[in-house]
């Protein structure tokens, strides 16, 4: 599976054995790194086949009050919105090393948000579970024409992160087909030579 490193906010990425770091490394605000996992097995894939995300992290050391956290993008149905929710699973903000685990019973960290104000798809949803018996044709990633369900971020947008660095690694994505096999994506964050 391909991944993509597509934002890099008064920060830097970098690579060590198994994993991509980002370290942030300027004060501004709006400073974070956001590594998009880019598949098409996802994508528009019934939510209810979801069965487990997991990432390797560790939390190198601390800058401002945001830290680390995954995103996952859902729609209600399988439209060209960009999304109709978004969950936040919050790392807690303290140096350490560990796995982050959500199943679709994991509460988020952040409420789920619409990614616009007439969406009330997300409305007191704070689990995958409860966002698909409210919204049973759901479905997981974007639908604006890019490839990606979940994002890992290192910092945060609107904030001063300066020295938070981040290395994320061992990612897999497990799921189910309608026949009951499940299956594991993972991804390898190495570089193109």
């Amino acid at each position: 599976d391909w991944w993509l490193q597509r934002d890099v906010n008064n920060g830097e990425m970098f690579f060590v054995e198994d994993a991509v770091c980002g370290r942030i490394t300027n004060d501004s605000l709006n400073s974070r790194t956001r590594f998009e996992l880019w598949n098409d097995v996802h994508l528009g894939m019934d939510l209810g086949l979801f069965k487990e995300f997991s990432v390797g992290y560790d939390y190198r050391s601390l800058g401002g009050s945001s830290g680390g956290y995954l995103n996952m993008y859902l729609r209600v149905a399988d439209n060209a919105e960009y999304y109709d929710c978004r969950f936040d699973y919050l790392l807690d903000n303290v140096v350490a090393t560990g796995t982050l685990v959500i199943t679709p019973e994991t509460e988020g960290n952040a409420f789920a948000r619409g990614s616009n104000s007439a969406s009330g798809s997300c409305a007191g949803t704070t689990t995958l579970q409860a966002f698909l018996a409210a919204n049973p044709d759901a479905v997981m990633g974007v639908g604006n024409g890019e490839l990606y369900t979940f994002t890992l971020n290192t910092g945060s947008t609107g904030q001063d992160n300066s020295g938070l660095e981040i290395c994320w690694g061992d990612v897999s994505i497990k799921h189910v087909d309608e026949a009951g096999n499940i299956y594991a994506n993972t991804f390898e964050f190495t570089t193109l030579v």
